[in-house]
């Protein structure tokens, strides 16, 4: 059976309605089985709270898996508590070189709800996800930018939860067809 990872922080493990969920599981396996590719296995490996230095930690986990395609998505928690973009950027590109490029999506961070989350600064948001897309244009993989998909809908704040961080199932059905579309296209060529 082929296999995609997913690991990072909560949104990788799904969290809605307060607890880690299959749902971004299931819209990807549910969207690349639409698209004509059916017969994925998903192996989750997100965490709650977690930061690209602690993700890094476990990056061993995702490769020893031997995944056909992996999903790095942390760095809303690094973005958040200014944890340092050196230390994000380095992380990411470690993580990065763990497996071949053509098998890499790396997940851009989404918007936050200001008014829940006041210290989601959006233009540090930006300047993180700026970072990760330099570093994925550097190393040939896919970015997925889930704050420039979210801000272009004319209600943007329908992806996120009623937690003002975590996305809503309108969101997962984002993020699951978004990396669905770039497993397709890397598959087609």
């Amino acid at each position: 059976m082929k296999k995609i990872v997913i690991i990072g922080d909560s949104i990788a493990a799904g969290l809605y309605e307060g607890q880690p969920s299959p749902i971004l599981d299931n819209f990807i396996i549910n969207e690349l089985t639409g698209m004509g590719f059916p017969g994925y296995e998903m192996v989750n490996l997100g965490k709650r709270a977690e930061g690209t230095t602690e993700v890094l930690a476990r990056i061993a986990d995702a490769v020893s898996e031997e995944p056909d395609f992996v999903v790095i998505n942390a760095g809303i928690n690094d973005a958040l508590n200014q944890k340092g973009i050196e230390a994000f950027a380095d992380n990411l590109s470690e993580m990065i070189e763990k497996f071949a490029a053509k098998k890499v999506i790396l997940m851009g961070l989404g918007i936050v709800d200001q008014k829940k989350h006041p210290e989601a600064d959006s233009e540090v948001i930006q300047t993180y996800n700026e970072q990760a897309k330099k570093i994925a244009v550097s190393a040939g993989i896919n970015f997925i930018d889930m704050y420039h998909h979210e801000m272009v809908y004319p209600v943007p704040l329908e992806f996120i939860s009623e937690d003002g961080l975590h996305p809503s199932k309108f969101g997962y059905h984002l993020y699951g067809g978004l990396i669905a579309r770039d497993i397709k296209n890397k598959l087609i060529g």
